[in-house]
């Protein structure tokens, strides 16, 4: 059985941009805490991922292996070994960090990050792993996730984050007194906790009571912050189906995240892809990031300052210049899953040896295409983009019963 994660919460860096460590203190920080310590917990077997980006493939007397990710690649590969025969595997963090895997054969390093990355290899000289600069968050449909036509721009920010202490709702809502105050006007926004124990009351406001104490605590500083009438200033949503966020992505001027440390946040890729600019501040991240942008080239803006006046005046900025901004142009030049697959590939010489006519984009080639509609009666676009029973099981029972699906296609 896989070796249990020792791990720690990095809480000195959720709600300030300024540390006194070296950057080196700062990365070991941060890579000492893994949610893959969670998901490999006996109470989360059933909640487990398995992402399918290439299947396995067996074409004209020739056998490619296939890549999955997860955030339990060790649990995965513990339980179902045959897989690691037919599959490359990447290690998923959910996180800032490098993940903490003894199994996988990649993993998710959320940035380019050079210098960290070095400071890593020399750290665990005798890690033999594939370091690739992406992330779950990154897999987004574009097709889904795109903007909805004659919607109209009706609100003024909308946010779709939990309630955790390292989301920094206190800032937003601070952010949202000072633009009152400074602007004379109180913003419209709607905000998708993603937490289904939270209930909607009839007047507009919400019964957080059964959450946990310490995410109890973060709303009820917000409560405090605007002076106890939540509702007045945010329209919150204890949960909204994920195929129905490009409907209020598709209404808003700006999307707002305040964190300042956590992984590759799927909230503002989709804000991207729906043509939404983002706002972030300038040390989202920025000890993982390195050089690296939070998002690409006239997308949105960065936050100056980790100041509530700060964050106002950015949004004040962005909705007051609705065509100053690109973001969804600059979002598919980059990123969506047709990127995201290319990108990941092209990091593991395997795939540069063994693919025939492999010229860096999977996507496009044509062996690979050939391959997966003779093994699995699909083209790899609606492998990748459309509902099928390949791409993704949860739960260890679910994946094995994939794994065994996989095994019976290429046999």
């Amino acid at each position: 059985m896989f070796t249990e994660k020792k791990v720690k919460w990095s809480k000195e860096y959720f709600n300030t941009p300024f540390s006194n460590k070296s950057i080196k203190e700062i990365w070991d920080d941060i890579d000492n805490y893994s949610f893959e310590s969670v998901f490999e917990k006996d109470d989360y077997r059933n909640k487990v991922d398995f992402v399918v980006v290439v299947p396995p493939l067996s074409y004209k007397g020739k056998f490619i292996k296939g890549v999955f990710y997860s955030q339990a690649v060790d649990r995965i590969l513990s339980e179902i070994p045959k897989l690691s025969e037919i599959f490359i595997s990447v290690a998923n963090s959910m996180w800032s960090s490098y993940p903490m895997s003894e199994m996988a054969d990649c993993y998710f390093t959320c940035y380019k990050n050079e210098e960290k990355e070095q400071y890593y290899k020399e750290k665990h000289p005798d890690k033999d792993v594939i370091l690739i600069p992406l992330q779950d968050g990154d897999f987004a449909n574009e097709y889904i996730m795109a903007p909805k036509k004659g919607c109209t721009k009706d609100l003024d920010i909308f946010c779709t984050t939990s309630a955790y202490s390292f989301k920094n709702i206190a800032m937003f809502a601070k952010a949202l007194k000072a633009y009152e105050k400074k602007y004379n006007k109180i913003l419209k926004v709607e905000y998708a906790l993603g937490m289904k124990e939270i209930k909607k009351l009839d007047n507009g406001s919400i019964d957080y009571s059964n959450l946990r104490q310490d995410v109890q605590f973060q709303l009820d500083s917000l409560k405090n912050i605007l002076g106890g009438n939540i509702e007045k200033y945010i329209n919150f949503h204890p949960f909204i189906k994920h195929v129905e966020l490009k409907n209020y992505y598709s209404r808003a001027k700006c999307a707002v995240l305040c964190s300042l440390l956590e992984g590759k946040n799927r909230f503002i890729q989709e804000a991207q892809s729906c043509d939404v600019p983002v706002i972030v501040f300038k040390d989202f991240n920025k000890y993982t990031r390195g050089s690296h942008p939070a998002f690409y080239e006239n997308a949105g803006e960065y936050v100056p300052e980790f100041t509530p006046e700060a964050l106002a005046d950015t949004i004040h900025k962005v909705i007051t210049h609705p065509n100053a901004y690109t973001p969804r142009e600059s979002y598919l030049k980059n990123s969506g899953r047709k990127n995201f697959v290319d990108n990941l590939v092209d990091k593991i010489p395997y795939y540069h040896w063994n693919v025939p006519n492999y010229n860096g984009k999977i996507t496009e080639n044509i062996w690979v295409d050939c391959a997966i509609h003779y093994n699995y009666n699909l083209t790899y676009h609606k492998f990748l983009y459309e509902d099928n029973s390949y791409r993704m099981a949860r739960g260890m029972d679910d994946i094995k019963n994939l794994a065994d699906v996989y095994y019976s296609n290429i046999n």
